[in-house]
């Protein structure tokens, strides 16, 4: 039976409250699969609200625990693992759980569908490869109380391939707006749920090695450029803010990919950012607020050459250290 939650009325109606449509549909789940008490909807200032407490997350990670049990009994499947912080709240509508499941071949959708038939009841709604390889794999995606659960299937000879170019440093370019190094991070630090004959764990103690030659490839491709002086020139002659919050943009981009390459950590993306460069031993002073001050003093004329001219400071240091 899955979990019941007992819906109240919130002390504080801004505080996790859904609407009551919201509710219907978090709540609608197979009769075979689930059961729910009776739902007292309570008005609130003329309007229904309602708070429902664990449901979300028991109800993904029930799901998740079959789904992985299930994808471990194919033969083909070597090991699944799960991106991001396992501890994270699921909240509905803002959450996701993405799996990357390396194959010695991936499973044909047929076949996949076949899996996913244990799991009836379990989701309200599947997608059938979202992706369909490239960097993403074969994805599909199950939709459970408004979370979205991705697993991701990936043929473990073309992983590996993959890898091995982008810790040769022969792909530091983007790729469908998306650095392959920051698959590089991902894998360092993805959680194993199962794998076969230390699949998943022999990956990531390759990715662990950090290879200096791969940081100082991806150094020497940013440092040069982090300042545009074409486009910061033109920004200061025009005092263009919109234009100039490009230049910005570029500018960060190219700065903390040589931060990151400098420090020898791997570029996920730009969350949590500022917790990953007060970790750093090599880096501008008070970087992180500096970095803040450039784009806050960049949204206005009366700033905007204080802007440019912390940037251009900024940008300096780093090509100093």
């Amino acid at each position: 039976m899955g979990l019941w939650t007992r819906v109240r009325l919130p002390p504080n109606p801004l505080d996790g409250v859904l609407e009551e449509p919201q509710l219907r549909q978090a709540l609608r789940r197979s009769t075979d699969a689930h059961c729910y008490e009776d739902v007292s909807i309570a008005s609130f200032l003329g309007g229904f609200v309602i708070m429902v407490e664990e449901c979300i997350k028991m109800n993904v990670n029930e799901f998740k625990i079959k789904l992985v049990e299930e994808l471990s009994n194919c033969n083909e499947i070597l090991g699944i693992g799960q991106t991001g912080d396992m501890n994270a709240p699921l909240v509905a509508g803002k959450s996701d759980i993405d799996m990357f499941i390396i194959c010695k071949s991936v499973p044909a959708k047929d076949r996949r569908i076949a899996i996913y038939g244990a799991l009836a009841g379990m989701y309200d709604r599947l997608d059938m490869e979202v992706c369909s390889g490239g960097i993403w794999g074969y994805g599909d995606i199950f939709y459970i109380d408004g979370i979205d659960v991705m697993p991701m299937f990936f043929d473990i000879a073309d992983m590996r391939k993959y890898i091995d170019e982008v810790m040769e440093g022969k792909r530091l370019e983007k790729e469908g707006g998306f650095y392959p190094i920051g698959r590089l991070a991902s894998i360092e630090t993805i959680n194993v749920l199962w794998e076969k004959d230390k699949t998943w764990t022999s990956i990531i103690e390759k990715v662990k090695l950090h290879p200096q030659e791969l940081f100082d490839k991806w150094y020497s491709s940013e440092v040069w450029r982090i300042i545009d002086e074409e486009d910061l020139g033109r920004a200061e002659l025009r005092h263009e803010i919109l234009f100039y919050h490009q230049v910005v943009e570029e500018f960060l981009d190219h700065l903390l990919q040589a931060l990151y390459a400098k420090n020898r950590r791997y570029f996920p993306s730009r969350k949590r950012t500022e917790s990953a460069i007060a970790e750093f031993e090599l880096k501008p002073e008070n970087c992180y607020e500096r970095l803040l001050k450039i784009v806050r003093l960049g949204s206005s004329i009366d700033t905007i050459d204080e802007s440019i001219m912390e940037l251009r400071k900024l940008g300096k240091e780093l090509m100093d250290l």
